[in-house]
This record gives C-alpha cells, sequence and structure tokens, in this order.
C-alpha cells in the first residue's frame, strides 16, 4: 500500500535512462551527465525510501481511509521532514550540475538534452512546491487520523 505512485516511479526511470544515454555518448556529453548522474542518484534513493512512498496513500485518504497499517507511513515522513533541508540543499546542487550539462547540450547542439535539463529542473521545482509538502501532509494526517495499531 505504501509505494511510490507508477507515474512517479516512470518518470525517475525515464531520468536515468536519459542520463545513461548521454553518458554513452562520450565526450563532454558524457562527463557533464556523469557529473550530474552523481548529484542525482543519491537524492533519488533516499528520496524513493522517505519522499515518494507516502504519496501512493493518497487516492485511500482522499477517500477517507486512514487505516492502522497506514501508521507505517509515520517514520518516513517523520524523516522527511528532518531532512528537508539537507534534501533542498542536494537539488542546489542538482541544480548546479544541471546547469553545466544544459550548457553542454546548447554548445553540442542536442536540443533532447536541453529539454531534458529544463523537464528535470521543472521536476524538482515540483517536489519542493508540491511532492514534498504533500508527503508531509500525508504523514501529520495519518498520524492524526489512523487508528493506533493494536
Amino acid at each position: 500500500m505504501i509505494n511510490t505512485p507508477q507515474s512517479i516511479a516512470a518518470e525517475h526511470r525515464e531520468l536515468h535512462e536519459t542520463l545513461a544515454r548521454a553518458t554513452a555518448e562520450g565526450g563532454e556529453m558524457a562527463a557533464a551527465a556523469h557529473e550530474l548522474e552523481r548529484a542525482l542518484a543519491p537524492h533519488f534513493e533516499r528520496e524513493e525510501q522517505i519522499a515518494t512512498p507516502p504519496l501512493g496513500l493518497l487516492p485511500a485518504l482522499a477517500q477517507g481511509e486512514a487505516t492502522a497499517e497506514m501508521r507505517a507511513v509515520l517514520p518516513m515522513t517523520d524523516a522527511l521532514e528532518r531532512e528537508m533541508p539537507q534534501m533542498l540543499r542536494e537539488h542546489e546542487a542538482i541544480r548546479n550540475a544541471l546547469t553545466r550539462f544544459r550548457a553542454t547540450a546548447e554548445r553540442n547542439g542536442r536540443e533532447d538534452y536541453v529539454r531534458f535539463a529544463d523537464n528535470l529542473a521543472a521536476h524538482a521545482r515540483e517536489e519542493e512546491e508540491i511532492l514534498y509538502p504533500a508527503a508531509i501532509l500525508i504523514g501529520r494526517y495519518v498520524a492524526q487520523t489512523a487508528p493506533q495499531q493494536q
């Protein structure tokens, strides 16, 4: 029940696949992609541990189904709330690597990677503005409304 929504998991897979393609190209494009992947990989890993799984509860919670089993999300959302400043610092490092990746893509006439960079920047903003706050609110809601496990 507490799983990353498929739409988010698919988006993360696609991001990694695009970076893998850029890395396979060699040269400065590969170097920029590798730098970006180094910034992204640990961040995505932690995000997939604590930030995105709580979002899988949204459909059930929207229908008023707060269950005792949902309380399993609380360590995740508590960790996200504690680690939010670090997650945002990581976004800044990702943005810096992304700026260099985008500039490299422009120099190499790779409009596909320029679009990818723009989409990844939008993805990070979406996490900061919507996904992380929503995950934290899910934890707070579950803590207040879900029955205690017996």
